[in-house]
């Protein structure tokens, strides 16, 4: 992890690093709460596979449904189906073990299995390797399905800030190769639109956690010398964003990026996607891994339910 894509400046690259060290350090203490656990009963600990990608392979997190909704899935001749979660981190940390909460309430409450990829980040790599390595999982975890005994049918994505980002793309290059479209996207606090000034990333509080210095290093680092009008790179103005999926798109009061955040659920709605939009009062960025425990259970369990009811919708047995 010592290399820097060489269209990367030094200083940024050199911010970059410092901020992955702070991640290692910070990522456990912060989102391993017992009070942000919200599964009703014990889910196991994930297993570990290497998911193959054009950019080299990639760790990815299993978690598996408990063996009451193992039971239920048996019962109705079904498989469980299966939810791709992308981790957040502005395209510069990468632990996938943030997701921990998420992912163990979607496996004991709604029964499906959660795999959460790592992905390459700045300042080893740019735009569009994440991109493309998040596609190249969802194909992975489709053509692998059956192997494991997953529903290949019944795929979701999901992620929050440039996770949700990565779920959004990968929904939209599955539609631009006209290749099986996950069954729901969830959005949580989303990262969609690059062609926004930083400037234009308000909030009320004093220091958002998705400052502008942040959102500016973003920018000189993952971002670096790309267009940021090109389709995969503004999310929120892909010319094929109205085909989506059923979408979920959670922003937060304080957010900064809560305006394109709530104008890209506005804009899906009107071209006709099926569209579930909630902003969040009195919360910041990444709501769902951090206190107060009531909004980020009441965030995890609209998850839940929305992809409960995409799955519900597209079961076959």
């Amino acid at each position: 992890m010592s290399r820097r894509d060489p269209g990367i400046d030094r200083r940024a690259a050199f911010q970059a690093r410092v901020m992955q060290a702070l991640n290692r350090v910070m990522v456990p203490l912060v989102f391993s709460s017992p009070q942000l656990q919200f599964a009703s009963e014990p889910t196991a600990d994930p297993t570990t596979v290497t998911i193959p990608t054009r950019h080299g392979p990639v760790r990815a997190l299993v978690y598996a449904p408990t063996a009451r909704q193992l039971d239920r899935h048996a019962a109705a001749g079904t498989r469980p189906p299966v939810h791709l979660a992308f981790h957040p981190g502005a395209f510069i940390g990468r632990q996938p073990e943030q997701e921990d909460n998420v992912a163990r309430y979607l496996a004991a409450e709604i029964g499906c299995h959660v795999v959460v990829p790592d992905y390459d980040v700045a300042p080893q790599v740019r735009f569009p390797v994440a991109e493309e390595q998040a596609y190249d999982a969802y194909r992975w975890v489709r053509e692998h399905a059956e192997d494991r005994g997953w529903d290949r049918d019944r795929i979701s994505v999901g992620g929050g800030s440039v996770g949700g980002k990565l779920a959004l793309t990968v929904a939209l290059m599955a539609i631009d190769d006209d290749y099986h479209r996950p069954v729901a996207v969830s959005a949580e606090y989303p990262f969609v639109d690059t062609t926004r000034e930083d400037a234009a990333r308000t909030s009320s509080k004093k220091r958002p956690l998705a400052s502008p210095s942040l959102m500016s290093l973003v920018r000189r680092t993952y971002f670096a010398g790309v267009d940021p009008h090109a389709p995969l790179v503004a999310t929120a103005h892909h010319p094929r964003r109205g085909e989506l999926p059923p979408t979920l798109v959670m922003t937060a009061e304080y957010d900064t990026l809560r305006h394109e955040g709530n104008d890209f659920a506005r804009d899906l709605a009107a071209l006709g996607v099926e569209v579930t939009h909630r902003e969040f009062p009195g919360v910041d960025h990444q709501f769902t891994h951090t206190a107060p425990a009531e909004t980020a259970r009441a965030a995890i369990q609209m998850i839940g339910d929305h992809l409960a009811k995409a799955y519900a919708e597209t079961a076959v047995k």
